[in-house]
């Protein structure tokens, strides 16, 4: 039976198998594979794939239109940890797919992150609870009584 499995394997190698791609998370060591305009994606397997051309093709998910990435499929390498693809606009949807040679991986869909200036967010505070007043009041008597004990302390000693 395993000298089958032998045979099976070598007649029909991994060549046949899918390319995957994904986008990286904190399982591959990264907090996210999806940024305000750019995507982290995994490489394709590099047993299979190293040193060979492939392209990632993208669109924005609403029109068909593709664009393109061509890269060379790294050996293995521990230090490459994936693909980057960059200049996206934010807050938008894309479709992903890699392509070597006559092989198609999987459409992958993915969105980039919305960011907000931070000079537009209001880090103010809108009220005051009662014991913030209280706090200040008690405080501000405190200084004042402190003030006045300082200077009746100087009268009286010169």
């Amino acid at each position: 039976m395993l000298a089958v499995l032998f045979i099976l394997g070598t007649l029909f190698p991994l060549n046949f198998a899918e390319i995957s791609i994904k986008l990286l998370d904190t399982n591959d060591g990264v907090f996210s594979g999806a940024f305000p305009n750019s995507f982290l994606l995994s490489l394709p397997d590099c047993g299979v794939y190293a040193n060979r051309s492939a392209t990632l093709l993208y669109a924005e998910a609403p029109s068909s239109q593709s664009q393109n990435q061509s890269f060379v499929v790294p050996s293995c390498n521990p230090k490459q940890l994936g693909l980057l693809l960059e200049d996206l606009k934010q807050g938008t949807e894309y479709t992903m797919w890699y392509q070597i040679a006559n092989e198609t991986s999987s459409k992958l869909t993915g969105k980039t992150i919305s960011v907000v200036d931070y000079q537009q967010i209001d880090s103010g505070l809108k009220a005051r609870s009662g014991a913030m007043v209280v706090i200040t009041v008690i405080l501000s008597l405190a200084m004042v009584m402190l003030l006045v004990g300082l200077f009746i302390s100087l009268f009286f000693s010169g």
